[in-house]
């Protein structure tokens, strides 16, 4: 009988290791159920104890893009911008423990900017693994304030503090868990070193979070590049009132301002989400809730002190929808339809408009940008062209191409630095409309005519300003995402002098600005004339006959 009994409980047993291993084989390549089901974690209202770890909003935004992007290219490299409180660097504590519990020999890091929140950091670590279920439990090799061992597969991390230069300074990590990364003291050099000893292998994860602090530190100069396709991280962003819990109830009488009402259009908010923004503002300034609640990315790092552009009045610009992406083929000398491409179409060109094509020339070395704004006599922007890899020469087949397209548009390329080798292709090439400048803004052209424009010290000022204008008063249609991005991102700095914020660029900037002035200055001399296929076949050289 005995014995009976001990082979019904072998039996019991088994069959629950059976049950383990089949869910272990389940929540290893599902986070999301594995979390949902196994992580218990510790909410803002303490009394609760310890609960099932739900993913909010912004977590679940998160957790799809990353999941995405690891299945694409097997390693997940992203850049987290973010409001305060949202969660997510328990997402990604949750996240590491996950991953170094399934995978053998893995090392992880985690990194914050003060030694309190990484403490918290590892507080959290150590929760995880207090509270999990005695099934999915590690045994620990070891366990202090700075590391986490596991027996099972010789898996664990490393906590650190960003604050000496060479922190992490000489690890290898699997994975990384770099926490409010702007406001890391030795951000460059830190990063630097961590960067070099991260595998580049399938399986690697890089996740950096931070809310913004302002423009110039690493972070920021990181997503940017992100953003601008120039790194390997995938940038997201989560908005403020994604958080079902940033809301107060409204009192009675509640009177929405002009700008709150702005807002309700723009993001779909509610009185009582309104009430706590005020409530938020109140306790600082609308400035700082922009950095720290940011509702856009570019708000989050902009000072609206230092915008030169209405802030305002751009949030309330509504980028539309692209027509067709297209990437310019130097072999048939056309612009193909691509999934992504350089040349951004939101209007088809219409054979009785003349239009303007405003452009800026670039190195091409993978930094600034060569673009071109095209636009129409009622100032609407209808193509943006933007890639910084083609070379200004080439940039010059490319321009009168596009310019033919667009009824042979009046052309007005930058003649500033690498704008002259562009302007010399579309001279060679004998494009029929090339702008000639006679006067800079109103400001007299002692040097006779010459093609391009010439941007000086007189002219910009002038131009962004009729720029400045006229996105204020409406006068201009800006369907970009681009253009209306680098605008916010274009500041004054302490010398006065306007620019790009440190680590964005503002190459459709000045192209819009290009072709308003010469809508502005131009408008009553545009033409629709065609030229005949004869003269524009005629027209190219020997090595261009070939014609879109």
């Amino acid at each position: 009988m005995a014995t009976s009994k001990k082979t019904n409980a072998e039996k019991l047993a088994l069959l629950r290791e059976i049950k383990r291993r089949e869910k272990l084989a389940e929540y290893e390549h599902d986070f999301a159920k594995f979390a949902t089901e196994k992580v218990k974690i510790l909410p803002k209202d303490v009394s609760k104890g310890f609960i099932p770890f739900t993913f909010n909003d912004a977590q679940r935004i998160i957790h799809d893009k990353i999941e995405e992007q690891k299945k694409k290219t097997g390693r997940v490299r992203v850049i987290i911008l973010k409001a305060r409180q949202m969660g997510i660097s328990t997402y990604a504590c949750a996240r590491v423990y996950h991953r170094s519990y399934f995978n053998a020999f893995n090392k992880s890091v985690v990194m914050a900017h003060d030694s309190a929140t990484s403490d918290a950091l590892f507080a959290m670590s150590h929760n995880i693994i207090d509270n999990i279920d005695t099934d999915f439990k590690p045994e620990l090799k070891k366990s202090n304030a700075k590391e986490i061992m596991f027996e099972h597969n010789s898996s664990g991390y490393r906590l650190y503090t960003a604050g000496s230069p060479e922190a992490g300074r000489g690890t290898t990590p699997t994975i990384a868990h770099l926490s409010e990364v702007a406001f890391w003291t030795h951000d460059e050099k830190i990063l630097s070193g961590l960067f070099q000893g991260i595998s580049q292998a399938e399986g690697t994860e890089v996740i950096l979070e931070s809310t913004a602090n302002g423009v110039g530190n690493q972070f920021q100069k990181l997503w940017a590049d992100a953003v601008n396709g120039i790194n390997e991280y995938l940038p997201i962003f989560v908005p403020w009132f994604l958080m079902s819990e940033y809301r107060r109830e409204a009192p009675e009488g509640f009177k929405r301002t002009e700008e709150e009402e702005k807002l309700v259009k723009l993001y779909n908010l509610d009185n009582d989400q309104l009430y706590w923004r005020r409530l938020k503002i109140a306790e600082s300034s609308k400035d700082k809730f922009k950095q720290e609640y940011p509702s856009t990315a570019e708000e989050a790092f902009i000072v609206s002190g230092s915008s030169v552009f209405n802030l305002e009045k751009l949030q309330e610009l509504i980028p539309q929808p692209i027509l067709s992406v297209r990437e310019f083929d130097f072999l048939s000398c056309m612009f193909e339809e691509k999934d992504q491409g350089s040349l951004e179409i939101y209007k088809y060109p219409q054979f009785d408009i003349p239009y303007v094509i405003g452009a800026d020339t670039s190195l091409g070395v993978g930094r600034d940008f060569s673009s071109a704004t095209i636009m129409t006599p009622s100032k609407h922007v209808v193509a943006v062209y933007r890639n910084n890899r083609i070379d200004p020469s080439r940039y010059g087949d490319l321009l009168f191409y596009l310019g033919r397209y667009f009824n042979n548009a009046l052309l007005a390329v930058e003649s500033n630095s690498m704008g002259i080798a562009t302007l010399n292709r579309l001279v060679q090439l004998k494009y029929i409309n090339l702008y000639y400048q006679t006067k800079i803004a109103n400001i007299d052209n002692e040097e006779g005519l010459r093609p391009g424009w010439r941007t000086t010290s007189a002219s910009k000022p002038a131009i962004i300003g009729f720029m400045k204008r006229a996105i204020e008063q409406n006068e201009i249609w800006i369907p970009s995402k681009t253009i209306i991005h680098e605008c916010m991102t274009y500041v004054t700095d302490d010398n006065g002098k306007m620019e790009a914020a440190p680590g964005f660029t503002d190459d459709t900037v000045i192209s819009t600005a290009i072709a308003l002035e010469v809508v502005r200055t131009h408008a009553d001399k545009l033409t629709t004339n065609k030229v005949p296929f004869a003269q524009r076949a005629g027209a190219l050289p020997r090595d261009n006959t070939v014609w879109l």
